[in-house]
């Protein structure tokens, strides 16, 4: 499941506009790119905005995308079915247990590429709070990658100053291969006040 030369070629060049466009409209501070692994992982972040996909992918600033889950309705519009496979995103039905997009998102991690998630599911607003899900914890576990919790700031303004800061990957200790809902969940809350978490320490 590797990336072709042309999904390279197009995402540098929108990283690259990105980067532009959100020089003036956002300045950025990138924290923790030395945290992120060379090999697998699950890149786990707060979900806010639209744009939080995009600004991860500035911060690893790599040749390609990780992968990523899209909602399925975002795949029926004409430019965006062309332009989401470019960064990586498959499409997910969030309204039902889609098994496709689990084997996808397994088959991305066991063939040694990176996997984004955002374990609210939806965006949420600076100050409210969300039922973050276990699946991203789950994919992990099955997959036997880390995590890296990714803090993108909330409550973005115009001209505002954005952060973006990944912190140390880890690997949740589990007490069996096949954790119930109750582990899983305890492993979520932690891995959600790990994202939180620094967004209050930098």
């Amino acid at each position: 499941m590797k990336y072709d030369k042309w999904t390279h070629i197009w995402y540098r060049f929108f990283w690259w506009l990105f980067r532009i466009c959100f020089f003036f409209y956002h300045p950025s501070k990138m924290i923790g790119r030395e945290h992120i692994p060379e090999g697998p992982c699950m890149l786990c972040g707060n979900h806010s905005g639209f744009a939080d996909p995009i600004w991860v992918f500035l911060l690893l600033n790599g040749d390609y995308p990780p992968w990523s889950m899209g909602r399925k309705s975002l795949f029926t519009k004409p430019v965006l079915r062309k332009l989401l496979p470019y960064f990586g995103s498959f499409p997910v039905d969030r309204d039902n247990a889609d098994l496709a997009a689990v084997k996808k998102s397994l088959s991305v991690l066991k063939n040694g590429e990176k996997l984004l998630i955002f374990p609210e599911g939806t965006r949420v607003k600076k100050g409210k709070k969300s039922e973050p899900k276990s699946g991203a914890v789950l994919l992990a576990q099955r997959a036997g990658v880390p995590i890296v919790p990714i803090y993108i700031s909330p409550g973005r303004r115009p001209f505002s100053r954005v952060r973006v800061i990944a912190g140390e990957a880890y690997t949740p200790a589990y007490t069996s291969r096949r954790p119930d809902s109750a582990e899983l969940e305890r492993h979520t809350q932690e891995l959600m006040s790990r994202i939180y978490g620094l967004g209050r320490g930098k």
